[in-house]
């Protein structure tokens, strides 16, 4: 039995630990250049569905500013990133609750600077795109995939939460820019 021990704990020590991602100047998955991104969000939980428009934009601070909507304009949540981490400017009854919020808010802060979280080496593609991010282990799993890079930036991006049974949807709506301006 100590034999199985000590193999079994090389093994984990050979796999190699979770920390950092080891490289500075990771791009980021959301895109906030000069304007307000865009996309359709859809947040699943095991049979409950929130869906409505996500837009995404920077603050005076350079921090993220995230306004969700459902598709007749109700305002579902209204965060923006501070100095010390985010401001609720508003949010609706069912997501009023610490937990959701900070999930939400770590969640979209690593499509902004994948750098910033503890995980596993992202995987990429040939142009140095991500298309897969893991980070932590056990109820604080998150699976993060990124596809149909334009512009690079990806277009969908799943963002999973295995041991929650919670998984987010984000996918750019095509000519957003024309229909918010003209």
């Amino acid at each position: 039995m100590k034999n199985f021990l000590i193999v079994l704990a090389l093994i984990f020590t050979a796999c190699g630990n979770p920390g950092r991602i080891p490289w500075a100047g990771v791009k980021p998955l959301l895109s906030t250049e000069d304007s307000v991104q865009l996309y359709d969000f859809q947040m699943t939980h095991l049979n409950a569905i929130v869906e409505g428009l996500l837009l995404v934009n920077k603050n005076d601070l350079n921090r993220p500013h995230l306004v969700l909507t459902s598709y007749f304009s109700l305002s579902l949540f209204d965060l923006e990133g501070t100095v010390d981490g985010y401001k609720v400017n508003y949010v609706i009854d069912v997501l009023d609750r610490s937990r959701i919020l900070d999930l939400l808010w770590d969640d979209f802060s690593i499509l902004f600077d994948p750098s910033v979280r503890t995980g596993f080496r992202p995987v990429t593609n040939d142009q140095g795109n991500i298309l897969l991010l893991t980070m932590g282990t056990g109820i604080r799993s998150t699976v993060i995939k990124a596809a149909d890079y334009v512009n690079d930036y990806p277009a969908t991006i799943v963002i999973d939460h295995p041991a929650l049974h919670l998984s987010v949807y984000l996918k750019v709506l095509q000519n957003a820019h024309g229909s918010l301006y003209y």
